[in-house]
């Protein structure tokens, strides 16, 4: 019986593993489409009368981050499986828990870093006139507890985010 749990479990993991990057790498698509210029901030961007060069700009940066943000996704997709598989042992090791879970804290704060600097980027793209009429339409704002309405901590502007 042991056998048989053991070898469903690194047949999970494997599966998991196998299929990570590729769901990472999948773009974003439809209503919540995250990332300037995208889903339901579109016309909210696009009212910000953006110049060409600074499309650009943030089109190129964009691009940029999504590649650096990608590996960091697919790593603590992985390791938030290993985690789960760790809980399922029929005697959990505490350790081996508490030390996935630091992984866990130490990726994500890789992903907030990085998405702050896409933020700060951003910001700096867009002129005084540009960033003020970006606050009035409320974009950029936290809205509660899980930084926006029904959204993720951190998770206002920049790919990852609401903008």
């Amino acid at each position: 019986m042991k056998r048989i749990t053991l070898m469903t479990t690194i047949t999970t993991l494997i599966i998991m593993l196998a299929v990570a990057p590729l769901v990472m790498a999948q773009p974003r698509g439809g209503k919540g489409e995250r990332g300037p210029g995208g889903g339901r901030h579109a016309a909210a961007l696009a009212n910000l009368n953006l110049t060409a060069e600074q499309s650009e700009k943030i089109r190129a940066m964009r691009e940029t981050h999504q590649r650096d943000i990608i590996p960091i996704q697919t790593k603590l997709f992985t390791k938030r499986a290993e985690l789960r598989l760790l809980w399922m042992q029929t005697s959990p090791d505490a350790e081996k828990i508490k030390s996935k879970q630091k992984e866990i804290h130490e990726l994500r704060g890789q992903l907030n870093e990085k998405k702050t600097d896409f933020r700060l980027e951003f910001l700096n793209i867009l002129t005084p006139e540009q960033r003020t009429k970006l606050l009035a339409q409320g974009l950029g704002r936290h809205h509660g507890p899980r930084g926006d309405k029904g959204g993720h901590p951190g998770r206002d502007m920049g790919p990852g985010g609401r903008w």
